[in-house]
């Protein structure tokens, strides 16, 4: 028997580990904010202004995470004396990168005593030590969005439901609510966490097949507790409702493909829920190939032990999956929710055969936990070096001559950056039209640039890892590319900068991965020199032709 004071010690261990590897070099763009998502997020942290202005002006996240990261700016300036962390960005990401950091550690906590509350504490123990190393939750925790804080609250939620489950109180169903209006407050796609307490308040109702005015109240407190948070942290999306719709409009058309928009296009032709299953691998690790196979073994559990845990655990991460899984726009952020779960899921597998068949189930845990953990620890390294795109702007700086003709590509980062001592400005740059229409005037203008250009410089894989494989809508394009990469172009590849995922000599290529578990923090960075000078009229007849 495992003593109290043993599983505490591997706990805290774990809580360690998890937080070093979410903590570890928040400024690891230092300050160029490369996500969007930070970017529009600092943007609104810079508008609010206690207390005379309160409306962030963007709705695609909640209230909440602006306000908080607003608050700690205030506290920073105090602290500093430096008024820079409330207007410059990067030092704004770096805040809201400290709260998605602690936020992510905190999970490993309440993920523990659910796994040990539904199943056992084995279960518990193999489950948070799959999470302390999923290469997901470590690099959600170094990016200014809401999923590690989501994360968080759902897996709370879960824990609260199963107290409701067992023990339902005016209290509990109170508190649960609060809760909810911070999920709901953080994002308002978060209504749809009520699938946890709304499948105990049902089984309540049924469970003794009597109704009374008490399991109202109980549905009521938290409705309303629910309200008041989400009204208290996120009220702009009542007051400012217009500008909330048309922002709610615009997401919910992009997620399901009624708007088509350049940065989805990577999502054509992919298959519905087989394309984000395949993306958990990178997400958490072998340990996703057990997700299918534990969501039918727990459920197979409940239909023969009638284990009500088993189908409220089933209930949000099935209905969610069924969701999201149905949309055009399948960014990988979009699945951290619900992973906690299915990790639990697949372990739940490998727990009831070490029961059974101890020597089995030992081989089958270290055969899948072994494997996850390095490539979670393989992820992490990516934070211990530059960042692509800081090391390709220092190589450019060096060795390309000012006044040089740069191209790159809009709808990406431009590159070079400003790091010290140096700035884009001695270069002459163009950023190439490559999602405009492609036609007779894209070739002209294509080859015009590249007959002038003395570089082409590749930010990341945004652009041509999508439209190489659309010959449909973007022939020409797709041709460039390939004629480019085939060194047909007259232009040379003289650089390349990679930061892959590595550990004990091995180097694991993710270019396969969903764009944006790379494009951000690690993309990989080219530079193409002009060897050839082609005039105009080579390029308009090979990319015509």
């Amino acid at each position: 028997m495992i003593s109290k004071k043993f599983i505490a010690l591997i706990i805290i261990i774990l809580f360690g580990i998890g937080g070093f590897f979410r903590f570890y070099n928040l400024n690891w763009d230092q300050g160029h904010y490369f996500h969007p998502d930070e970017r529009n997020i600092a943007n609104a942290v810079v508008k609010i202004h206690f207390f005379d202005h309160l409306d962030p002006e963007f709705f695609a996240y909640g209230g909440l995470s602006i306000y908080l990261y607003r608050a700690a700016g205030e506290v920073m300036v105090s602290l500093t004396h430096d008024p820079t962390w409330l207007s410059d960005w990067g030092k704004i990401d770096v805040i809201g990168r400290f709260f998605s950091a602690l936020f992510a550690s905190l999970t490993i906590i309440p993920l523990y005593f659910l796994g040990r509350r539904v199943f056992n504490q084995k279960l518990a123990i193999i489950t948070i030590t799959l999470w302390t190393f999923a290469p997901s939750a470590i690099q959600t925790a170094h990016f200014d969005v809401t999923e590690s804080i989501l994360t968080l609250l759902i897996v709370v939620i879960a824990l609260l439901s199963v107290e409701l489950l067992e023990k339902p109180s005016i209290k509990k169903y109170s508190l649960t609510g609060a809760v909810l209006g911070l999920s709901l407050a953080a994002k308002t796609t978060a209504i749809s966490f009520l699938a946890f307490p709304g499948v105990a308040w049902l089984v309540e109702i049924f469970k003794n097949r009597r109704f009374h005015l008490g399991k109202i109240w109980h549905v009521t407190f938290l409705l309303e507790a629910m309200i008041i948070i989400f009204l208290l942290f996120s009220p702009y999306t009542v007051i400012n409702n217009q500008k909330f719709l048309e922002s709610m409009d615009y997401e919910s058309g992009v997620v399901t493909g009624r708007l088509i928009v350049p940065y989805t296009l990577q999502f054509t032709n992919t298959p519905p829920y087989l394309y984000q299953l395949i993306n958990t691998l990178w997400q958490v690790g072998p340990i996703a190939l057990l997700f299918v196979p534990g969501i039918i073994f727990l459920l197979l559990s409940f239909l023969k032990t009638k284990n009500l845990n088993f189908l409220l655990l089933l209930s949000f991460p099935l209905a969610y999956f069924a969701y999201i899984g149905s949309w055009h726009t399948k960014f990988i952020r979009y699945m951290l929710p619900i992973l906690p779960f299915f990790v639990m899921f697949a372990v739940y597998i490998l727990t009831s055969i070490h029961t059974k068949v101890k020597w089995l189930g030992t081989f089958l845990i270290l055969i899948f936990i072994i494997p996850s953990i390095y490539w979670g620890v393989a992820f992490f390294t990516i934070y211990t070096r530059p960042q692509t795109r800081i090391t390709a702007s220092e190589w450019i700086y060096q060795n390309i001559p000012a006044g040089s003709y740069l191209l790159t590509e809009h709808w990406d980062d431009g590159l070079p950056i400003d790091i010290p001592h140096n700035t884009p400005a001695i270069y002459r740059i163009e950023q190439l039209k490559i999602y405009d229409p492609d036609n007779i005037a894209k070739t002209t203008y294509m080859a015009e640039h590249l007959s002038q250009g003395n570089y082409l410089i590749f930010n990341s894989r945004r652009l041509y890892g999508t439209l190489m494989y659309l010959p449909d809508k973007y022939p020409i394009m797709s041709k460039y590319y390939r004629l480019l990469f085939a060194d047909q172009l007259g232009y040379q590849r003289v650089a390349e900068f990679t930061s892959y995922p590595q550990l004990l000599g091995l180097t694991i290529n993710d270019d396969k991965s969903e764009e944006t578990f790379q494009v951000y923090d690690h993309p990989k960075v080219m530079i193409y020199k002009n060897v050839s000078h082609y005039p105009a009229s080579f390029y308009e007849n090979i990319l015509a032709n």
